[in-house]
């Protein structure tokens, strides 16, 4: 899994919680929360309707060498659901909803998913959402959205659910050992995750990720898969017996001396 996979999908779940018809109830890789059961049907776990985000399948067709931090084309997944045992009974009135207004019938269900679909591209687009905007600086464009629902009525209890496959140009991960300058869409990224204090540990792993050495030629190494003996070729390693930690000093360049 790259870092730049974890961040899109973490910087997805908070720019869509409270923005959506399903309120916080927005969750990353939740497996379980739409599943099919062993005799085919859909079920879920969840008490309220949800969104939960996954980045599925990549490819990269365009590697350089042996690179291993090319992210390529990559799928974000969007699956929302909506269950019979979502829909809440007014004690007073006696009204049976799903959400307030929204009464617990299969239009309704088809209904409320439409809003939450329509919703999350308004969600991600937003120029005043912060997380959003961290979202869209992951990747230079949306290549392709293909859209897909499904239905079950397992054992008596009815469910919806809809699927937005988002598949996106994701940036190359970063190589260990460099510094992430601030403009970095990754550095942008732990910026805004230090306001979220439940995604340290997971900002804490992504950076450990990221520490090594921090030299130029293991960089370039690391970065295009190249072996040794190739570096050496291309000069870029340094001469036979030279330290990595020895540091250049001071420099001095003088003319050579004109001989007549």
């Amino acid at each position: 899994m790259s870092l730049m996979r974890i961040a899109a999908r973490i910087a997805a779940v908070q720019a869509l919680k409270g923005k959506t018809l399903v309120g916080d109830n927005v969750l990353d890789s939740q497996i379980g929360a739409l599943d099919v059961a062993a005799d085919g049907t859909l079920r879920t776990d969840e008490e309220s309707p949800f969104i939960t985000v996954y980045t599925d399948a990549g490819k990269s067709e365009s590697n350089r060498l042996r690179s291993w931090v090319d992210n390529g084309s990559t799928e974000i997944l969007f699956e929302m659901g909506v269950t019979a045992a979502h829909i809440v009974t007014d004690p007073d009135t006696g009204e049976s909803t799903v959400y307030p207004g929204i009464p617990g019938t299969d239009s309704a269900f088809e209904l409320m998913l439409d809003v939450v679909a329509r919703q999350i591209g308004d969600a991600m687009s937003d120029p005043d959402n912060g997380w959003a905007d961290v979202f869209r600086g992951l990747h230079l464009g949306n290549a392709t959205i293909g859209r897909a629902r499904t239905s079950s009525d397992g054992a008596g209890v009815r469910l919806a659910a809809q699927q937005i496959k988002l598949t996106v140009d994701l940036f190359p991960d970063p190589v260990s050992g460099v510094e992430l300058k601030p403009a970095h869409p990754l550095a942008k990224f732990f910026a805004k995750a230090a306001e979220v204090p439940e995604l340290a540990t997971r900002v804490d792993l992504m950076q450990a990720c990221l520490a090594g050495s921090a030299y130029d030629w293991k960089t370039n190494l690391r970065r295009y898969g190249l072996t040794r003996a190739e570096g050496d070729a291309m000069l870029l390693t340094p001469t036979e017996g030279a330290e990595d930690d020895v540091v250049i000093g001071e420099v001095v360049v003088a003319p050579s001396e004109v001989v007549p």
